[in-house]
C-alpha cells in the first residue's frame, strides 16, 4: 500500500503525475467484438492499435500488440512498430510523426495518452469505452471548506415531498473503502490535490491513526474505529493508496499536522529544464533557441536568483515553457504568469522581481529593455504641505506594453 505526497514549486507537474496515475487504477472492459466493430467501421490503424493497448490495462509491449492482431485476424497493412513510432509523442526523423501523437513508450511498454484519445475521438471513447471504465480511485482537491462530513460521514438534509428530513451521508473515502473491502485483490486509489489548503486535523478527524500500513484492515495492527454518527465499525482495507499533492511555496504548507507527515512517504518534485528540452524536441523546436531564445536558460537563470533571494521551494516549474513555440508565447508566459507569481513571492519587496528579470543596471537604474518598470511619485509635486517631509516618494510598479525578445534575453545574457 501506498502513502505517498508529491510536493514542489508550481508547475512542476504535481497533479499531472496524479493524472497519469489514474490510468493505473482503471480498467476498460472491452470486449474483441469491439476491437473489430471499431476496426470495421473506423478503419484508422492508430485506432486499432490504440484500442488493443487501452483494453489491456492501457500497457502492453509491440510483440503483444502483434500476436493480438493476429488473434483477432486483422491486418493493418504497417507493422505494429512503425505505426507506434508514427504516432508516438515521440520524434521520429526516420519515418516523421502524424497526428495524433498519442502513443507513450516507458521501458518498452507502450500506452496512450488518454486526454488526447478523448480529444481526437470523443465519440468513439463515449461509445464503447466509458461504459466499460472499471474506475477504481477517487479525485479530490482539498479546501477550506472541506470537512470530516464530506470526507468521513455527516448528517445531511434531506428533501421529500417538501419535508426536510436528516440522513447519514457517506463521505468520499468511506465509499471507496467500502468498495475496496468487496474486491481485495484489486488496487483503489484517493488521490487528494492540495492537501495542505484543508484542516488535516478536522478533515481526517479519528480516522488519521487508520492509515498507517500496520494499522490497515487485514494488516496484524489491524485498528478499527466506531464512527460518530453511524456508530459503524471502520477500517481502511489495505489494498486502498492514497495519495496527495502539495504545493512548497504555498504559505498553508506550515498548517501540514506532524501526524500526516509521519505517515505519509514526502516526494520532492523538481523543476526539470530536460524536460522542457525533451517535449519541445519532440515537436521540432530547439529549446536553446525558441525566435532567438534560450528557453532554457531563461528557466534557469530566473529560478537560480529565486533560490538566491529566497530558497528552491519557490522555483518556476517546467510545465510553464512545454508548450511554448514562437517568442510571443514566451512573451506571455513572462507577462501573465511569471511576473504576477514573482509579485506575489516578493509582494512587500516589489524592487526583487526587477533583480529576477534583471531589469536594473550595475548603478541601480531601470535598463533600456526592462520588462517590470517604475516611476517615481514624488510627494513633493503630490501633495502641498509636508509636514517635516513625513511623507517619503515612492516608487510605482507597471508591466513594460512594449515587450521585445531582447527584453527577455537579457535576463540571462
Amino acid at each position: 500500500m501506498k502513502n505517498v505526497i508529491y510536493y514542489g514549486a508550481p508547475g512542476v507537474g504535481k497533479t499531472y503525475l496524479l493524472q497519469k496515475l489514474r490510468t493505473e487504477y482503471s480498467e476498460f472492459i472491452i470486449n474483441d467484438d469491439n476491437v473489430k466493430n471499431i476496426h470495421r467501421n473506423e478503419g484508422k490503424e492508430w485506432l486499432t492499435v490504440a484500442t488493443i493497448i487501452i483494453k489491456n490495462n492501457n500497457k502492453l509491449d509491440s510483440t503483444k500488440i502483434t500476436e493480438k492482431l493476429a488473434e483477432l485476424k486483422i491486418n493493418l497493412g504497417n507493422s505494429v512498430s512503425s505505426i507506434l513510432k508514427k504516432y508516438s509523442n515521440k520524434k521520429d526523423p526516420i519515418l516523421g510523426n502524424k497526428e495524433p501523437r498519442l502513443f507513450e513508450e516507458i521501458d518498452t511498454m507502450w500506452s496512450v495518452n488518454l486526454d488526447k484519445f478523448k480529444e481526437k475521438e470523443e465519440r468513439i471513447y463515449n461509445a464503447y469505452f466509458l461504459k466499460g471504465n472499471n474506475k477504481r480511485y477517487e479525485f479530490i482537491t482539498f479546501h477550506q471548506s472541506f470537512t470530516y462530513e464530506d470526507f468521513i460521514e455527516g448528517i445531511k438534509p434531506n428533501i421529500k415531498d417538501g419535508n426536510v428530513g436528516y440522513c447519514i451521508e457517506d463521505g468520499i473515502l468511506k465509499r471507496l473503502c467500502r468498495e475496496a473491502s468487496k474486491f481485495p485483490h484489486q488496487r483503489y486509489a484517493l488521490f487528494i490535490d492540495e492537501i495542505n489548503r484543508g484542516n488535516i486535523s478536522e478533515i481526517f478527524g479519528e480516522v488519521i491513526s487508520l492509515i498507517e500500513s500496520d494499522k490497515r484492515k487485514g494488516e496484524k495492527n489491524e485498528l478499527r474505529v466506531t464512527l460518530p454518527y453511524s456508530k459503524e465499525e471502520f477500517a481502511i482495507p489495505n489494498n486502498v493508496d492514497i495519495y496527495g499533492t502539495m504545493n512548497s511555496c504555498d504559505k498553508s504548507i506550515a498548517n501540514i499536522d506532524i501526524a500526516l507527515r509521519r505517515r505519509f512517504e514526502f516526494i520532492r518534485l523538481k523543476s526539470e529544464s530536460d524536460i522542457i528540452k525533451n517535449v519541445l524536441s519532440n515537436i521540432g523546436i530547439d529549446s536553446n533557441n525558441v525566435d532567438g531564445i534560450d528557453v532554457v536558460k531563461l528557466l534557469e537563470t530566473i529560478n537560480n536568483r529565486i533560490e538566491l533571494l529566497l530558497d528552491d521551494n519557490y522555483q518556476i516549474g517546467h510545465a510553464y515553457f512545454t508548450n511554448v513555440k514562437k517568442f510571443e508565447d514566451i512573451k506571455d508566459i513572462i507577462v501573465k504568469k511569471i511576473v504576477p507569481l514573482l509579485e506575489e513571492y516578493f509582494f512587500d519587496d516589489l524592487e526583487k522581481v526587477q533583480i529576477v528579470l534583471n531589469d536594473l543596471t550595475e548603478d541601480g537604474d531601470l535598463d533600456d529593455n526592462a520588462i517590470y518598470c517604475h516611476e517615481i511619485l514624488e510627494s513633493s509635486s503630490l501633495i502641498r504641505y509636508l509636514p517635516d517631509n513625513i511623507i517619503d516618494d515612492k516608487k510605482r510598479f507597471y508591466i513594460n506594453e512594449k515587450i521585445e525578445p531582447n527584453s527577455i534575453i537579457k535576463i540571462y545574457e
